[in-house]
């Protein structure tokens, strides 16, 4: 599994579609995602799990057009 430790200036998540709180990342036995870590929000959506910080990001900034 590959962290990475320095992450360019875009890598920030944005903040959840559903709710609007903050976004977090975690580490599970399998790589990292990414999900909304409001206690309020009603989704909860997370990311797939993924090798590297950067494509957890990529992917939770994903929205569609």
């Amino acid at each position: 599994m590959i962290y990475d430790l320095k992450l360019p200036n875009w890598a920030e998540l944005s903040p959840c579609p559903f709710c609007g709180g903050d976004a977090e990342l975690s580490i599970d036995g399998l790589g990292v995602f990414a999900g909304c870590k409001s206690k309020d929000c009603w989704i909860n959506p997370i990311t797939d799990t993924y090798d590297t910080k950067r494509e957890a990001i990529r992917a939770w900034n994903r929205r569609p057009e």
